[in-house]
């Protein structure tokens, strides 16, 4: 009886084990399923046209918008916060971008008396803000002085700012050193590149006793092997200038896990061994990537080591987050893999007219994005040809490609990440990237959190503009009152929109798209209908705009100051290029000397042009300038067209309240319009007399032709603030404001030689040749564009970025010689 209960029981144990695991496993694919489907994060990406500027040039540059996991158009955001920010965090420039696909171009154009050093290109969209910045899209920006006496000077190498003792970090891999158990631990110096010099160390015990050696290499990477042993700490020791520099190893833990990974052309392999007395049992382990789960594994045996393989066919290219649970549902061993394939798309740019290029001479390029069989892949691509002496192409530099598959997914930056993607030393290069996933984390949740807690989704994806807030009682407790309102504003001639709040006094229209400026006018009563508009009881209370995110500065590297690489080549001639356009050249023909005679314009003459350019096209019937009138009292405007031939201002007999007036313009009802905005004429009432700087009155007829489908004549008021206000005018019962709309990108300016004199124009030396932020890749259609070479002779690079209809990021370069 005694054994058949022990069986029972242990049976039991058993089976509360793996429903344990087996319980895990589900929540955590559920989880998982949730992230990728429904709050998956968004990655933004931006080309710009060249690594580096000079202060007056233009930054050019096409934004992508993806989504996070699966790198295809996201379904989410379509609005693109794109920042230019200096070392101490101060925006200088920003824009607001709508995308209607997965890109869309944008450019800041630098001011020339912007100082030298390091700026920082940071994108993000409103719902990115839901983690952290880490995940926000940061680029630096060298931006060298128009002028050359202001170059910062190099600091001294030597001096005793620059003599910190070098930051080293040591990683064990799996997450933790454990005592009684082989440990591998990668080295890494912060903030080192792949051209950092190397650095010699030992490990020894406390007692002094040296345990091994090692080295660091490209990037400040390394590692060694180390078995703690109980009672004993480690430290590694670095010999410089005859002092030896101490740096202490984390602390063992007497007993846990510990894994290991290796990748080769055909599989994972991962190890995991643990010292605890119950061993591996009822252990899970679960590889994801972007949050898409690729393989698990429960352990059902109580045993110390576990060794399995994974095809590398059934993996993404990018990086892979391997996690160990225990059986108390805690994650308690983590390692990240790079997964590298070769998805064999080919892309190209390819000259079609001719093989020698000559100054001035026309290009064309057929675009070609093909997978492994020959077909074409539609895709999303942006090009930029820059010339090669000025700019130095840099192999190793980021792109879409490394970006998307490797940087975005990791804690911290990775200087010259395509170094681990070019040809050559790929055993050394994929030693090196692994060393890398050692010493990064992939945290876009932490574990705890992601399972115990529902992921908070505070900022809201933008699909445009919205214009929120509230209507509240104008008078004292001031609560918030239910409402109708309306917004109007003028998108292609006016657009008017009219909504009740809700029971809070709530309201929010949009989402609208608008390029530049509008006005914008809110109005809210109790009702506003035509018969009763009553708005001196409420009030409106915009919500306040979205306070941007904060800057990260220890993200920054060293001030670029410190460090100036300058390219003497480039910055001459970008300095030449810019000065040339504000003079003219010496041999332009000088044109006989010509007077012109005028008279000095009085003070009148100059206000009267102002309110002519406020006003509409056409001349009014008449005008009013209240100044002339002598009269600034509190009345409103009815009061200034008394005597006005043709109107008559009378008692509406269907509105016996107080504000039953009506006017009529010979016979007619006419519209109101306020700063080019219509209203009604209880909204035109509330502005008082010492706000009007003028008044037209246009009648039927030509005169009214500036206003369309206003046949019954205009009476059109003007502000002192008028078009250009931006701030709001609050008046009882509405709010009238300017809304900046999405910022409307130029056009990359470059001549065509075909439409112009070539021996006329001004020398041409333009460091980028072409720029074009959107060529879109057909299946069945040629794609060609085409462009001139400027008076520069030498070696231009082509360089192809963008991103596939299947999500894949692609990347190229390629070179074209002008003889």
């Amino acid at each position: 009886m005694k054994r058949i209960l022990l069986v029972i029981l242990t049976l039991c144990s058993l089976g509360f084990g793996l429903s344990n695991s087996s319980g895990l496993k589900f929540l955590i694919f559920n989880k998982l399923k949730e992230y990728t489907s429904e709050k998956y994060p968004e990655k933004v990406y931006i080309h710009t046209d060249k690594p580096f500027y000079t202060a007056g040039e233009d930054i050019w540059f096409s934004a992508y918008l993806l989504d996070g996991v699966t790198h295809l158009l996201s379904a989410k955001s379509s609005v693109i916060h794109v920042e230019l920010l200096d070392d101490q965090g101060i925006i200088i420039s920003e824009q607001k971008l709508f995308a209607e696909s997965v890109s869309v171009q944008g450019d800041f154009r630098l001011p020339m008396e912007l100082k030298e050093g390091s700026y920082i290109l940071r994108a993000y969209t409103n719902y990115m803000r839901n983690q952290p910045q880490d995940f926000f899209f940061k680029k630096e920006i060298p931006v060298y002085s128009l002028y050359s006496d202001d170059t910062d000077v190099e600091k001294d190498s030597k001096s005793p700012e620059n003599m910190d003792l070098p930051d080293i970090g040591f990683y064990p891999e799996g997450g933790y050193l454990i005592n009684g158990l082989k440990n591998k631990i990668a080295v890494k110096i912060k903030d080192a590149d792949v051209d950092s010099s190397p650095i010699l160390g030992i490990i020894e015990d406390t007692d002094g006793n040296k345990i091994t050696d090692f080295q660091t290499f490209e990037f400040g990477l390394g590692f060694f092997y180390l078995t703690p042993e109980p009672g004993k700490d480690y430290r590694a020791v670095i010999s410089s200038d005859d002092e030896d520099i101490l740096y202490s190893l984390p602390i063992s833990l007497s007993e846990g896990y510990v894994m290991n990974s290796s990748i080769s052309d055909k599989e994972l392999t991962i190890s995991i061994s643990t010292n605890k007395s119950e061993g591996l049992k009822n252990t899970l382990v679960l590889g994801h990537q972007r949050g898409i789960p690729v393989f698990d594994y429960i352990e059902k045996e109580n045993k110390n080591t576990l060794l399995f393989k994974i095809p590398k066919i059934d993996l993404m290219e990018g990086v892979l987050d391997v996690v160990l649970f225990n059986d108390s549902k805690n994650p308690v061993a983590e390692r990240l893999v790079y997964v590298k394939k070769d998805d064999k798309i080919t892309i190209s740019a390819i000259k079609t007219n001719g093989n020698a290029t000559t100054t001035r001479d026309r290009v064309n390029l057929k675009i070609e994005v093909k997978d492994s069989v020959g077909n074409m892949l539609p895709s999303s691509l942006s090009l930029s040809i820059t010339d090669t002496q000025m700019i130095k192409p840099d192999e190793n530099a980021e792109n879409i490609r490394t970006y998307l598959l490797l940087n975005s997914d990791l804690r911290g930056n990775i200087k010259s990440p395509n170094y681990f993607f070019t040809a050559g030393d790929e055993i050394k290069k994929n030693a090196q990237l692994d060393l890398i996933m050692l010493t990064h984390g992939w945290r876009r949740f932490d574990w705890q959190e992601f399972l115990e807690e529902s992921l908070m989704q505070k900022f809201k994806p933008e699909d445009g503009i919205y214009f929120s807030g509230n209507t509240i009682n104008s008078k004292s407790p001031f609560n918030n009152k239910v409402s109708e309102t309306k917004l109007t504003l003028r998108k292609k001639g006016f657009y008017q929109e009219t909504q009740k709040t809700d029971k809070n006094g709530h309201f929010n229209y949009g989402p609208f798209v608008f390029n530049d400026t509008i006005n914008i006018i809110f109005q809210a009563s109790n009702s506003l209908t035509p018969e009763h508009p009553d708005f001196t009881d409420t009030n409106i209370v915009l919500d306040a705009p979205i306070e941007k995110p904060g800057y990260l500065s220890v993200w920054t590297s060293s001030p670029f100051q410190q460090k100036i690489t300058k390219n003497e080549s480039y910055s001459a001639k970008s300095q030449n290029y810019i000065f040339q356009n504000f003079k003219y050249e010496e041999d332009r023909e000088l044109l006989e000397e010509v007077t012109v005679k005028g008279k000095i314009k009085d003070k009148e003459e100059i206000e009267d042009k102002k309110r002519d350019k406020r006003s509409r096209y056409f001349a009014p019937s008449y005008r009013v300038v209240v100044s002339d009138m002598g009269m600034h009292g509190a009345n409103d405007f009815m009061e200034l067209l008394t005597n006005i031939p043709g109107i008559r201002i009378g008692r509406d007999a269907k509105d016996f309240t107080s504000q039953g007036f009506e006017i009529n313009l010979r016979g007619m009802k006419p519209s109101f319009y306020l700063d080019d905005i219509k209203v009604d004429l209880a909204i035109a009432r509330t502005v008082a007399q010492a706000d009007i700087d003028f008044i037209d009155i246009r009648n039927t007829g030509h005169s009214s032709g500036a206003f369309t489908l206003e046949a019954q004549g205009v009476i059109a008021i003007y502000t002192k603030r008028g078009k250009g206000m931006q701030k709001r005018k609050k008046m009882p019962g509405s709010v009238t404001f300017q809304s900046p709309g999405f910022y409307n990108a130029r056009s990359f300016y470059a001549p065509d030689y075909s439409k112009v004199d070539r021996s006329r124009i001004m020398r041409d030396t333009r460091s980028t040749l072409y720029w074009n932020p959107k060529i879109n890749v057909y299946r069945f259609k040629e794609t060609e564009v085409t462009f001139y070479t400027s008076d520069e002779k030498g070696t231009y690079q082509i360089e192809l970025e963008g991103i596939t209809d299947k999500g894949i990021p692609i990347h190229t370069t390629s070179y074209i010689e002008v003889e």
